[in-house]
């Protein structure tokens, strides 16, 4: 197991605190048509050997001969193995190395210091730094150490950084603020700034309304380019929060 960094995520580091979890990975299914039918293939004949190995363990008769393809679909632990394997890991206790500390300290001092510019987005809390603890535990306990190596804190650190590099990367930074609330800090300062714009040229038109051109010049000037104003624009009146009284004309929808 060594090395299987997608084992040791599975074994235990990633667990469940108030419903947050240490590493998160998302799972995008895109149709393909090649893929899709080399994996319909794959879980038939799966089924079908799980079949044939079933009724012949219960001494049932067996139809046809052997599948030629039964190889592919032979688990490389037996489970009883790894049933064992799994029970006796969870007995064992590592303990941190000083060497193992210092690394994942030098590391999380590292990523919060990008956040230190004011009005920076916060790029890890100490919540992720429990996680980066887990894991490395999880990491060794997989190993069967009893004590947590640099090579179990640099595993760890490569999880948790590539995760959230595909979860709460933004620009070449990390922002926890889309793990906890779905927006990064950038995507909030735009909202408040587009909604402000809104509310200025409504309460400025006779008609009660901001026009499309005036919105994206204004938002341009203020830092927001014009394919970011359609984005929120679609967005929020698919939400119900913005809505066209006119053609090109925009208002946002009062909160009650």
């Amino acid at each position: 197991m060594p090395g299987n960094e997608n084992f040791i995520a599975g074994f235990g580091g990633v667990v469940c605190h108030n419903s947050r979890f240490d590493a998160i990975f998302s799972l995008i299914d895109r149709p393909e048509s090649e893929r899709d039918r080399n994996l319909a293939e794959h879980i038939l004949r799966g089924h079908l050997v799980g079949e044939w190995l079933r009724r012949k363990a219960e001494g049932k008769e067996v139809y046809g001969e052997k599948p030629e393809f039964t190889e592919p679909y032979t688990p490389h632990f037996e489970p009883i193995f790894f049933r064992k394997y799994v029970a006796y890991a969870k007995r064992v206790s590592p303990v941190m190395t000083p060497d193992a500390m210092e690394a994942i300290k030098t590391k999380y001092l590292e990523i919060r210091k990008a956040g230190e510019p004011a009005g920076s987005s916060v790029p890890i809390t100490p919540r992720q730094l429990e996680a980066i603890i887990r894991l490395s535990e999880a990491s060794a306990r997989a190993r069967l150490s009893a004590s947590v190596a640099v090579e179990d804190t640099d595993r760890a650190i490569r999880i948790t950084e590539y995760w959230m590099r595909r979860v709460a990367g933004e620009e070449g930074r990390f922002d926890i603020d889309i793990v906890q609330t779905g927006i990064s800090q950038s995507q909030r300062d735009q909202i408040i700034t587009l909604r402000d714009v809104i509310n200025q040229l409504s309460e400025q038109s006779p008609a009660g309304s901001a026009d499309y051109e005036d919105i994206v010049r204004i938002a341009g000037e203020r830092g927001i380019p014009q394919v970011k104003v359609d984005q929120w624009l679609k967005r929020w009146a698919q939400e119900g929060e913005v809505y066209t009284p006119g053609k090109n004309r925009y208002k946002l929808v009062e909160r009650l």
